[in-house]
């Protein structure tokens, strides 16, 4: 990765570790903003902070000229210490903090996309206090996608009355629709579908309420060909009768380019229809950007013989590292032996002393021995997000580029585990 052996980065560092590779990240930016700019369309794109919220990371992102979108108000927070232009910093999220939404007001960020009833009162008292004009958008929910603790429907009809209260107010000027459609999605109609209900809602809007949308923000959610979501059934299979999972088919996976082009193509056609203006797009990618640009190394310190007569290999790397392994099916690889035949069998567990750190029960890998390097692949998305320091340290995170590595986010030190106690 990045012109680095990963084997003597985890020489070198120590393992477990998480390795970015700032080539990659680069390739992925720039396959967004060369497949929107390609379409001819207004187009502003905002790298997702939850996804893999280290600073070093999101630095290099708002380098090549991510905006940022954030959830939290410490996502807001970082954004403004990173020194982010509040004109590049979106809002999401339900139930917003007061603290933090009064700081997006002050600081006139570009979009607050608001998520309830009460939200909109809320911001709209705060302006009015503040003599301000903040700029708001409205999540929707569509026919597909997320919807439950998530936005308006546009079906039911919430969606139209959040905007009729909007246009009712003095305080705030209504801009924008926000819609969230979920995670690792490899199909292009959904985009599409909910492009088409959004537009015809768009006309419903200047129709009714003389409402012009200026920014159509689409979210996020493109999946990666690498990375599948497992069902309930693999799940159970996996987990209760060691079935080993069956990685996914990229042939079929849509690139990015084929995902901006769906959903531009629905744009175009839709607004000609309605005789509209088109609106400027938002992209919100999070695991499109950085997923494939990361893995996690570990190393094996055990093998231990399973009641079921094959090996477990006990790695330092356990289910606080690793918990989209839950939920996804990522590649493993013997990182020290890629040239050796995968012949063998193994369940791959943590250091934590709980049955739920064996986060792999079959995988087939080559002849393992006490000292092997494992490479998690696609690490870049909700990795470190959701990793803790459940009983040890948080590894740290290198960033490699044209055979050079720095380390960008430290190890956890014990005393750092501490530091808001009171011993």
């Amino acid at each position: 990765m990045g012109g680095c052996d990963v084997v003597e980065l985890a020489e070198t560092y120590g393992t477990p570790l998480f390795v970015m590779d700032k080539a990659q990240l680069n390739r992925n930016y720039e396959e967004f903003y060369t497949s929107l700019k390609s379409q001819e369309i207004d187009f502003e794109i905002y790298y997702s902070y939850k996804t893999n919220p280290v600073p070093g990371i999101l630095r290099v992102l708002h380098e090549y000229g991510a905006g940022a979108e954030v959830i939290s108000p410490y996502e807001l927070w970082l954004a403004l210490k990173l020194g982010v232009d509040p004109e590049r910093i979106v809002y999401n999220g339900p139930n917003k903090g007061d603290e933090a939404l009064r700081c997006a007001i002050e600081r006139d960020i570009k979009l607050i996309n608001v998520n309830s009833f009460n939200e909109i009162d809320k911001i709209e008292n705060m302006a009015r206090e503040l003599q301000a004009k903040p700029r708001v958008g409205v999540r929707v929910s569509t026919s597909g996608g997320w919807s439950n603790q998530f936005g308006f429907g546009i079906k039911c009809g919430d969606a139209f009355k959040a905007f009729e209260k909007l246009s009712q107010t003095n305080s705030l000027q209504v801009v924008g629709i926000h819609v969230h459609l979920g995670s690792g999605i490899r199909n292009t109609a959904i985009y599409e579908t909910a492009t088409e209900n959004i537009i015809d809602f768009m006309h419903v809007l200047k129709e009714k309420l003389n409402i012009t949308v200026r920014y159509l923000d689409i979210g996020g959610g493109f999946g990666v060909p690498t990375v599948k979501s497992l069902s309930g059934v693999e799940t159970r299979l996996h987990h209760d009768f060691f079935r080993p999972i069956t990685p996914p088919d990229t042939r079929g996976a849509p690139s990015i380019e084929l995902f901006i082009g769906k959903i531009v193509n629905k744009v175009r056609q839709k607004c000609d229809q309605y005789e509209l203006h088109l609106p400027v797009l938002l992209v919100e990618p999070g695991r499109a950007m950085t997923s494939n640009a990361q893995i996690l190394l570990s190393r094996i310190g055990d093998l231990k013989i399973y009641k079921n007569e094959y090996d477990i290999a006990l790695t330092d790397a356990g289910i606080n590292l690793t918990h989209p392994l839950s939920w996804e099916y990522h590649e493993i690889f013997a990182a020290n032996k890629m040239n050796d035949e995968c012949n063998q069998f193994y369940g791959i567990a943590g250091p934590i002393c709980t049955p739920t750190d064996l986060f792999v029960k079959n995988k087939q890998l080559p002849s393992l021995e006490v000292g092997d390097i494992l490479s998690i692949m696609d690490a870049g998305a909700y990795f470190t997000s959701f990793s803790t320091n459940f009983s040890f340290p948080r590894p740290a995170v290198l960033m490699v580029a044209e055979g050079k590595s720095w380390i960008i986010r430290q190890k956890e030190k014990y005393e750092d585990m501490t530091q808001l106690d009171g011993l």
